[in-house]
């Protein structure tokens, strides 16, 4: 940070939001008004004039526990020295993370670690070190206390990975040091401890008032201002909501980040939206029956139960094949088979899809790089999709419709628009043409949640069906294979799960990441809503 924003930054806390915004997307209140760092209410408190690093790194610091900590945890149980290495993990644990997704955090918070083997033996001096230890992967300390508590915390010490990622794992791990502790006979006190170094809180937030064993989910980042949002959640506001977590794949690491992105699924809303008012553009038509009967014939293979296959001895058909080579048979002077019925076997149950449609803000420039008078890239997907809908409900074919966004790994939000046993092809067309573009496409999260609805539901093929713009982004990631290589991944495991993925991309030309996540096989490219069935038919086939 430049030395010209050192006194502002001492004198306000403005800029330093706008610091901790640009981080993680996120911007808890700020409160210049304590002797030492706590967080309470989701508000971070800092002292009033301190050193500028140390004041840059306690808010940073409080940030990472806001979005990477759980709100509370379970003190039932632990004695005072536990309860302080468990708080001293957590800090851990919090900054391993965070200084993996933000590297430069690194400069900021190591040079605070001042502990060594000088600091001396007793207990504080210890958990200093310790702290050194977890943060700094270059900091020797010869002690083995130190040693044991870096090889409990550390799944691969060179990579920065923590293995202890779960409260229970935090709060074993505790205990086995404060064991040690206490056979080293080695004295806390309790009410004078503060936690080293002097940037990080004292963990009031941690522990529950009513010592609730659940831990509850992160609370989600600060709304921006109103006039620094991308788009208006008038209609969202209201709404229920259901809160997933589900894996990303790191292609550096060559790894699944266990439950690294939130998917908040909307509820259907109960009342229609009115259609937006936008700026003056050729509407896209709404889908007319003959595009709706056009679609039957490619998607009849999803309505198509499986025949029933097989002989038996008795039954209510006929098996002509089987009656043939009878007849065959006895010509011959041979017996022959006398199974000359079908056989009584299950049906198949139909198939099931998913819809998803991507509004994010690309979505807005209009399809096939055309003027300002063709229709949005939303548009022509909302109408594609109603009309897709209409025709799997004429088939009676369950169909889910799910419009979706992001705007960073924390806020992946899904809004469901039609349920899989909905038939109101009216009210769907009406909440398609009421989107609004805006966010980011982080692309992987959406396509796990939508595996994990449609393994959890009923029985017989499954069907993703994805309408986007071919190019999946984030407003927190800057590596451009990351989140492709990441929705790759989702889309094999989907389809190991038994889940056929399918994609069409809204563009005048291929999209090669779209084809790269989905296959060539698994990806056809749509210029104008004509072609829509063609494209639908070569997916099926």
């Amino acid at each position: 940070m430049d030395t010209t924003v050192r006194p502002q930054l001492q004198a306000s806390g403005q800029p330093l939001a706008q610091w901790l915004r640009l981080l993680w997307n996120a911007a808890p209140p700020l409160h210049l008004d304590s002797a030492s760092p706590f967080i309470a209410d989701g508000s971070i408190h800092l002292p009033a004039q301190p050193r500028w690093q140390l004041h840059c790194a306690a808010a940073a610091h409080a940030a990472a526990h806001l979005v990477y900590s759980p709100r509370r945890f379970a003190a039932d149980g632990l004695v005072p020295t536990a309860r302080a290495l468990l708080a001293l993990l957590e800090d851990a644990r919090v900054e391993a993370l965070a200084m993996r997704e933000l590297p430069g955090l690194a400069r900021l918070w190591r040079p605070l670690h001042t502990a060594t083997p000088a600091s001396g033996h007793g207990c504080e001096a210890l958990m200093a070190r310790l702290a050194r230890a977890l943060a700094d992967p270059g900091y020797p300390d010869p002690h083995p206390w130190v040693a044991k508590g870096r090889r409990l915390f550390f799944l691969d010490e060179g990579l920065g990975l923590p293995a202890l990622r779960t409260p229970a794992e935090l709060r074993t791990a505790a205990m086995r040091l404060g064991h040690d502790l206490g056979q080293m006979r080695l004295p806390f006190n309790a009410k004078a401890y503060r936690p080293a170094p002097a940037y990080r809180d004292d963990h009031r937030w941690m522990w529950a008032a009513d010592q609730q064993a659940a831990v509850q989910p992160p609370p989600l980042p600060q709304p921006l201002p109103a006039d620094a949002r991308t788009e208006p959640d008038r209609a969202e506001a209201p709404l229920s909501q259901t809160v997933t977590h589900h894996p990303e794949w790191d292609r550096l690491i060559q790894r699944l980040r266990p439950d690294w992105t939130r998917v908040i699924e909307q509820a259907l809303p109960t009342a229609v939206p009115p259609p937006p008012h936008t700026a003056p553009r050729e509407a896209a038509p709404e889908p007319s029956q003959s595009l709706s009967r056009r679609l039957l014939a490619p998607l009849q293979a999803l309505a198509r139960p499986l025949a029933p296959r097989g002989r038996a001895a008795d039954g209510e058909r006929f098996h002509l094949d089987a009656l043939l080579a009878w007849r065959i048979a006895r010509r011959c002077g041979q017996p022959g088979d006398a199974r000359l019925y079908r056989a009584r076997q299950p049906v198949a149950a139909r198939s099931t899809v998913w819809l998803l449609v991507d509004r994010s803000a690309s979505t807005a420039a209009p399809l096939a790089g055309g003027g300002p008078a063709r229709p949005s890239v939303l548009q022509v997907a909302a109408q594609g999709a109603a009309a897709t809908a209409q025709a799997l409900q004429a088939l009676g074919v369950p169909c889910a419709v799910a419009a979706f966004q992001s705007s960073g790994r924390q806020a992946v939000r899904l809004q469901l628009l039609q349920g899989p046993g909905a038939h109101d092809a009216g009210a769907l067309l009406q909440r398609l043409q009421a989107l609004q573009p805006g966010g980011s496409t982080r692309l992987g999260a959406v396509l796990r949640h939508a595996t994990a609805r449609l393994c959890a539901g009923r029985q017989g093929a499954r069907w993703v069906l994805l309408v986007f713009d071919g190019q999946p982004s984030d407003v927190d990631v800057h590596d451009p294979h990351y989140l492709v290589d990441d929705a790759r991944h989702a889309v094999q495991a989907a389809r190991r799960r038994g889940v056929r993925m399918a994609c069409l991309t809204l563009a005048e030309h291929p999209a090669p990441q779209a084809q790269r996540i989905f296959g060539r096989a698994g990806t056809q490219t749509l210029a104008d809503l004509p072609a829509l069935p063609r494209a639908l038919r070569r997916l099926m086939a």
